[in-house]
């Protein structure tokens, strides 16, 4: 396969796949493994302590979908990070791209205390992220990409929070071992859509634990293979923004995706109407997110190129997207001050009277919610949360009456 570049949207694809840059796996730590540290899962993605460097803290996203680590512009100045070289980081929207610098020998660390994972001699990458805390609401200064996963048997409960890092993966993990592949630093899998008809559709995925959503499907993929949405409705989805400029999209419940013997029904996919970056390539079929993800405790074996996953109590909960047809962002450092950036016309936010540049201050009178809580509220069919909202010097209240968009 050729090399393509992508850093991805939140809430379609917030991860960060970088394949123009050599993956590097570098030296492992030297403590004593295994270690478990805690996790915070938020919108789907995970959060961890980390550090580089011997930085303060930072907020980290644990990303298969990195092919190199990422830290943002204001953290490497803060502790003067030297770029060796750099290149352009393309990304699937319209409009151009952004420089991406490397930086060589660099440290990593996640956990704190006893629980401290080290990584020396990493090459990294600094690349803005600061969109994807906008739009999940959690502070967010780095990935930790395939650096951590090609040196440590990473094991993520989502249900419990905790991820486990091993020198290696035991042969007799628990759970449906399924082949993966490792290309550039980043898991792929082979797995079936349904169509309405019945027949299946294999194709090749990224594994992407960025991405916040169940599925991205590529358009050029879906052309080829027509049966997998035929007699379904594709409809507008608010546009959100990333490397490249803004995404335009469609939404699109399918008939099924299997992953292994495992069998999600009427899925959700996101369809970009871009088919730049890694979605330009024929041979990908798209990304399985981090929604499907969240419903196993996963352990990422890459040296076994597997990955085994164990089922938790969230396996078989109908897989929702947005129910109100609003697009949320927050600035920092305020994080709690969640703004309307996107409104889908004849949605059920368009028809509560939300406009662009609203504030909604509460939730069925709950104030200071993080944004990725409130939008995990939105996705709620047949519910009818009360909003509070300023607009300007103007405070009022509208209750929206979810209901599945597709």
């Amino acid at each position: 396969m050729s090399e393509w570049n992508l850093q991805s949207s939140l809430r379609l694809f917030p991860a960060i796949l970088l394949l123009a840059a050599p993956w590097f796996a570098g030296a492992g730590s030297t403590q004593k493994l295994p270690i478990t540290i805690p996790i915070q899962v938020a919108d789907n993605l995970v959060y961890m302590q980390g550090r580089i460097n011997g930085s303060q803290p930072l907020s980290v996203v644990l990303d298969t979908g990195s092919s190199v680590s990422i830290v943002s512009p204001a953290v490497a100045q803060e502790i003067d990070l030297r770029s060796s070289g750099s290149t352009q980081a393309a990304g699937i929207g319209h409009g151009g791209n952004q420089s991406l610098q490397f930086v060589e020998n660099a440290r990593l660390q996640l956990g704190s205390g006893d629980s401290l994972l080290d990584l020396d001699g990493q090459r990294i990458a600094i690349l803005p992220i600061g969109y994807v805390a906008d739009q999940v609401g959690v502070p967010t200064q780095a990935f930790f990409g395939s650096n951590v996963f090609a040196n440590f048997c990473v094991t993520v409960d989502y249900e419990r929070q905790l991820a486990t890092f091993a020198r290696s993966c035991s042969p007799s993990v628990a759970g449906e071992s399924i082949p993966i592949k490792i290309i550039s630093g980043t898991p792929f899998v082979t797995a079936e859509l349904a169509a309405p008809d019945g027949s299946r559709t294999s194709g090749l995925f990224l594994l992407d634990s960025g991405t916040t959503g169940a599925l991205v499907l590529s358009k050029k993929f879906l052309a080829a293979h027509p049966q997998i949405t035929a007699g379904r409705r594709l409809i507008s989805a608010p546009s959100v923004t990333a490397v490249g400029g803004k995404i335009e999209m469609k939404m699109v419940r399918l008939a099924g995706l299997d992953v292994g013997k495992f069998h999600f029904n009427q899925i959700v996919a996101k369809v970009p109407e871009s088919s730049a970056g890694v979605l330009a390539n024929p041979e990908i079929a798209g990304f399985i997110g981090a929604e499907v993800l969240s419903r196993f405790t996963v352990t990422w074996d890459y040296a076994g190129v597997r990955m085994v996953l164990s089922p938790n109590s969230h396996l078989h909960n109908l897989i929702e997207e947005d129910c109100s047809g609003l697009r949320l962002t927050v600035s920092p450092p305020d994080y709690t001050s969640i703004r309307v950036e996107a409104v889908l016309p004849g949605s059920p936010g368009a028809e509560a009277g939300l406009r662009v540049g609203d504030v909604i201050t509460a939730l069925d009178g709950k104030r200071d919610m993080p944004l990725w809580r409130v939008a995990d509220d939105l996705k709620k069919p047949d519910s009818s949360p009360m909003l509070s909202i300023r607009r300007g010097h103007k405070d009022f209240q509208a209750t929206l009456h979810l209901r599945t968009l597709l």
